[in-house]
């Protein structure tokens, strides 16, 4: 995804501190038709995983506008107060000749729209938990890469967490008088964020920047970041204090291994892996560049959760529905949603 493939990768010297999986007592899995509605749907994420893989849609394509549009609507119908945030951002002109195009009088950078789409639930409590993840493909020329668990795996969890917390939302509304609920993550306001153009345009992740002087990457991530606003009460948004930001990448290979990596708050990630759980996940010494920097950068408290030791079919052709589970990430959202219902 959204890393260089070659320099820093020798930072994966990878001391896990502990798993979950190995030690938690495994709960009962029910067929999708048998599961409660505040349970994630293995047929749901399967559906969502099919449109994602439709077709490459990099930033500012038609393709990549035509799901976001999808992925809204399906967020508005699920009660979620729903936007397309519309931002302009540079990026490597493939045409140009030196670029690998053909054209000797294109600009080396051109300015194109991103859109990041942005769902917000509102909670009882004062506060806001948000959510991110980004749901771009990468460009290649080459060959057809539809990015399956590298951008579709988090953004078909997204989309489903958005149904189970309205589902949550409802029926906790109905029994409000007989079980009154505070303080937990799930009380505060929830934002989804659906990042544009995490993807760098060329091959390597520095590579805009080496060539060109731009920074080719998380271009949605940095301008979700910017509408953040920097109050007496700490960082905000939509008037509300942002408690933490979640980032998820890659969490959806049928040979899962989820990593929460360094800088992630410590009290959040212990809060997380004590969740029962089948999902293999543990914290690890391991640095990534991903979405969650420019809230780090800000001093947000954030966990970044990726699988970072199935690479070979890594920004390959290969990252197809052939390597994913639709399981594994219904488990992983699970899990998540135990988190969520954690006093905070």
């Amino acid at each position: 995804m959204s890393k260089s493939s070659g320099s820093w990768l020798i930072s994966f010297c990878i001391a896990v501190a502990f798993t979950v999986s190995a030690n938690a007592a495994p709960f009962e899995v029910n067929s999708d038709s048998s599961k409660a509605l505040d349970q994630f749907s293995v047929t749901n994420i399967a559906q969502a995983m099919q449109r994602f893989t439709h077709a490459p849609h990099p930033m500012a394509s038609s393709e990549q506008k035509k799901l976001a549009s999808e992925i809204k609507a399906g967020l508005v119908k699920q009660g979620w107060d729903t936007q397309i945030q519309k931002f302009k951002t540079k990026i490597p002109n493939l045409a140009h000749d030196k670029l690998g195009g053909k054209d000797k009088n294109a600009v080396p950078v051109k300015e194109v729209e991103g859109e990041n789409i942005i769902a917000v639930s509102k909670g009882s409590d004062r506060c806001m938990l948000l959510i991110g993840g980004h749901y771009d493909t990468k460009i290649y020329k080459d060959f057809k890469f539809v990015g399956a668990n590298d951008g579709g795996s988090s953004t078909a969890a997204m989309q489903e967490l958005g149904r189970v917390i309205s589902q949550i939302r409802k029926q906790e509304a109905s029994m409000k008088a007989v079980m009154p609920e505070t303080g937990r993550f799930l009380d505060c306001s929830i934002g989804l964020a659906f990042f544009d153009g995490e993807e760098a345009t060329l091959p390597e992740w520095s590579d805009g920047d080496r060539l060109l002087g731009i920074q080719d990457n998380i271009h949605g991530s940095r301008a979700f970041a910017a509408t953040l606003e920097r109050k007496f009460d700490g960082i905000s948004y939509q008037g509300l204090p942002v408690k933490a930001v979640l980032v998820l990448d890659m969490i959806g290979h049928k040979n899962q291994n989820l990593f929460i990596t360094n800088g992630s708050h410590p009290l959040l990630a212990q809060k997380l892996l004590a969740q029962k759980t089948t999902t293999k996940i543990a914290l690890a010494n391991v640095s990534i560049e991903d979405d969650h920097l420019p809230f780090a950068q800000m001093g947000l408290p954030f966990l970044h959760i990726i699988d970072w030791t199935n690479l070979s079919e890594w920004h390959t052709s290969k990252d197809n529905l052939d390597i994913i589970s639709n399981k594994n990430i219904a488990d992983f959202g699970d899990m998540l949603v135990r988190f969520l219902k954690q006093r905070r």
